[in-house]
């Protein structure tokens, strides 16, 4: 589950944090609003 509860919005997401799936840091991902 990497740590991080369902609903946290995703600037509350640790900096340091890695998607326990792939290994990639949350820099690499983006906010998509929908």
């Amino acid at each position: 589950d990497g740590g991080i509860t369902p609903g946290t919005a995703f600037e509350d997401i640790p900096d340091d944090w890695v998607c326990p799936e792939c290994g990639v840091g949350k820099e690499d991902f983006e906010l998509v609003e929908e």
